[in-house]
């Protein structure tokens, strides 16, 4: 619930900071608590994986960040901003290796996008892709990770294999966040409850 705030207080600075121009009438795309939910993790929130080998990898919020970008029709270079959306995205990291580390596990991250009339959930591996999710309904209504059974769960399948550092799956969900990311190179981190 904290990180709503925190983000709520961040989303008016933005729209303080973009909607100084004297000559422009300004609207901005709102969000609600429901948009907010898909950002599980809090800044310094730490969760659990299990990896491959059987090891535990610590991931680490080191981001919680909220900002309006130009609505659709409009550009950053544009005079006047008729309307902005705004768009919202929390990064996990694997901080307990070091940054040259050639071991050192992906960072993770969830990202909305709330347009007027939209909602865009993805979700996104460090130098590997974003993959949106389709948030008509999850694709699995229980799975299993780690001997923990979880509801609502959203499946990401990339069948793009050519390369073994590919992301081959991700299972999420609203209340745990990502839950499991398989590699094509057999690596994997499965969530620790």
């Amino acid at each position: 619930m904290t990180h709503r705030i925190k983000l709520a207080g961040a989303f008016m600075l933005a729209t303080l900071l973009f909607t100084s121009c004297k000559d422009c009438d300004t609207t901005t795309t709102q969000f609600d608590e429901k948009d907010v939910e898909w950002l599980v993790y809090d800044r310094g929130d730490t969760v659990r994986f299990l990896n491959e080998v059987g090891d535990t990898v610590a991931y680490t919020n080191t981001a919680l960040i909220a900002e309006q970008v130009p609505g659709e029709g409009y550009n950053v270079s544009d005079n006047c901003i008729g309307h902005f959306d705004i768009q919202a995205y929390s990064v996990m990291e694997d901080v307990a290796r070091n940054s040259t580390s050639t071991d050192k596990n992906p960072g993770i991250m969830t990202y909305f996008l709330k347009r007027e009339n939209s909602l865009e959930v993805a979700l996104a591996v460090d130098k590997r892709g974003e993959y949106k999710l389709n948030l008509t309904q999850p694709t699995y209504p229980s799975v299993e990770v780690n001997d923990v059974l979880y509801t609502d769960v959203y499946e990401v399948i990339n069948n793009d294999a050519s390369k073994v550092t590919n992301v081959k799956r991700i299972l999420y969900n609203k209340q745990r966040g990502f839950l499991s990311v398989e590699f094509y190179n057999d690596k994997k981190l499965e969530l620790i409850f």
